[in-house]
């Protein structure tokens, strides 16, 4: 029985002295550091094709971190004519949110050839950032 507790001990002390970091779960996107303690995770999501096949539609969402902090999220929304050589945007949107003391200002969609673009506004603790999404697609109708 002594063995059984010694045995029971030393499994609790070598668990606990493993890192939490090892255990923490990777972000589900691109990190992309901005400097001054800020970065952002990217991801990109297609949807399924319509019906006819002639549009394909996606979104890019870039959450803003400041530390650990999420202050802010801004998605571009993007619809894509493939029906031809080339693929062209047309519809575009940019929304976002502010978390936790941050502020989402405003968002101004654009576009050039086959690429959707935005830029998103935030201010946290009086310091502005800007983030530029774009969301490209290729005449296939894959999504870059």
């Amino acid at each position: 029985m002594k063995k059984l507790c010694a045995l029971f001990c030393m499994v609790v002390v070598v668990l606990s002295t493993i890192s939490t970091s090892a255990l923490a779960a990777e972000p589900d996107g691109k990190v992309i550091d901005l400097g001054d303690g800020f970065y952002v995770v990217e991801t990109i999501t297609q949807y399924p094709m319509a019906r006819s096949g002639n549009t394909v539609s996606g979104k890019k969402s870039d959450d803003l971190y400041y530390g650990s902090t999420l202050i802010g999220t801004a998605t571009l929304y993007a619809d894509f004519d493939i029906s031809g050589s080339t693929a062209k945007p047309v519809y575009i949107s940019v929304t976002g949110s502010g978390y936790n003391g941050g502020a989402y200002l405003r968002g101004e969609p654009t576009h050039s050839g086959n690429t959707a673009s935005g830029t998103a506004y935030f201010k946290y603790n009086g310091i502005p950032k800007t983030l530029r999404l774009s969301l490209s697609c290729t005449a296939d109708g894959t999504l870059k």
